[in-house]
């Protein structure tokens, strides 16, 4: 059987954010050297590492060579090009200022992994430690457990319940762990094609903005995401139509998207922007307040600008917030697991060496 290397690699590539950045800024440098695009990715290509970026970039070349635009020729690695950045190189082809709007992106992309990274950590981290306890319970009552369950069956003594209980759960573990994966399996799988599915994923994002003490999280999280992708997008010359279009599909909460597509039907009718996002209950007033200032002083890039640097800055204070609540939430779970435990295993054994003795 032949085994392809390569192929198996750039399946476990992944195409970072950091990676786009790097590209977006290459490209400025050269274009604003002079360098015909064609020759630029020609040169992007010889020195990238990763194969996927390596094939896509090859093909958007050959593109580019049979004198397709560079927004055509990105637009269909979706996998690599969001909207945003497609919509961006669209506009800078438009007005012939590709190099500029080019190193606006890089600069506001940067501003975003900051602003992603520091969300992916504050939901790692309980995470892993709830995974962490998880397999090490697991892992005791496969390995640990069966060897306590020798003695207390040797002496005949009556159990408690909770050791019963313990006890019950481990044997059916040795027995069945391999029927425990699958069903972990099943689980996650039909989690995940269930947010996937249009019911099940609007499900999860209505739940999301409704859920008491992290309602107001997620609300900033998107209102963050909101301003900075439209931000982006008009400083780029986008027309508001297409911004708002964009920023429907990239806000990651099928909610808000339906909210922008209402919005952007009212504004191709001559409405502000302003009005439908005043009358929306999805938005907090000062979004929309702010906005109408920016309309009327022709400002709106600067203030959505501003809005988006507040929102991240209240978001980073709350994960922070939220970050040192969990901590002690995390002991008191974990002690009460182990305190179980020890009532559940330690206790009989202690019982038992007494009566002995």
């Amino acid at each position: 059987m032949a085994f392809n290397l390569n192929a198996n690699i750039t399946i476990l590539e992944f195409v970072t954010l950091k990676d786009k950045v790097f590209l977006a800024r290459q490209l400025a440098t050269m274009l604003g050297t002079g360098i015909p695009i064609d020759q630029c990715f020609r040169i992007i290509n010889l020195q990238e590492k990763k194969q996927v970026l390596r094939k896509a970039y090859a093909e958007i070349l050959a593109e580019l060579q049979q004198g397709q635009s560079l927004s055509h020729a990105i637009s269909s690695h979706k996998n690599i090009f969001d909207p945003v950045f497609v919509a961006v190189v669209r506009s800078g082809e438009t007005t012939g200022q590709l190099d500029k709007v080019l190193v606006q992106l890089a600069e506001r992309m940067e501003i975003n992994q900051e602003f992603q990274s520091k969300l992916r950590s504050a939901m790692i981290y309980p995470l892993f430690v709830v995974f962490t306890m998880f397999v090490i319970v697991w892992l005791m009552m496969i390995y640990v457990v069966p060897q306590l369950t020798t003695v207390f069956k040797e002496t005949g003594a009556e159990l408690p319940l909770a050791t019963r209980i313990v006890v019950w759960l481990s044997d059916f573990s040795v027995q069945y762990w391999w029927v425990e994966l699958i069903i972990f399996a099943l689980i996650g799988v039909g989690i995940y094609f269930f947010m996937r599915q249009g019911k099940g994923g609007s499900a999860w994002d209505q739940v999301k903005v409704r859920i008491p003490g992290l309602k107001s999280l997620y609300v900033m999280v998107y209102m963050a995401r909101f301003c900075r992708t439209l931000s982006i997008l008009t400083q780029s010359g986008v027309p508001i139509i297409e911004t708002l279009a964009v920023t429907a599909d990239v806000i990651q909460n099928r909610r808000y998207t339906d909210s922008l597509r209402k919005a952007a039907a009212q504004i191709e009718r001559g409405v502000p922007m302003s009005v439908p996002l005043e009358k929306d209950p999805n938005f907090p007033i000062i979004v929309s307040q702010m906005i109408i200032v920016g309309e009327q002083t022709g400002k709106v890039e600067m203030v959505l600008d501003k809005l988006a640097e507040y929102y991240e800055r209240e978001t980073d204070a709350m994960i922070k917030g939220i970050s040192g609540l969990i901590e002690p939430i995390l002991i008191v779970i974990v002690g009460t697991g182990v305190g179980f435990l020890i009532y559940s295993i330690i206790f009989p054994i202690y019982d038992l060496a007494r009566i002995n003795f």
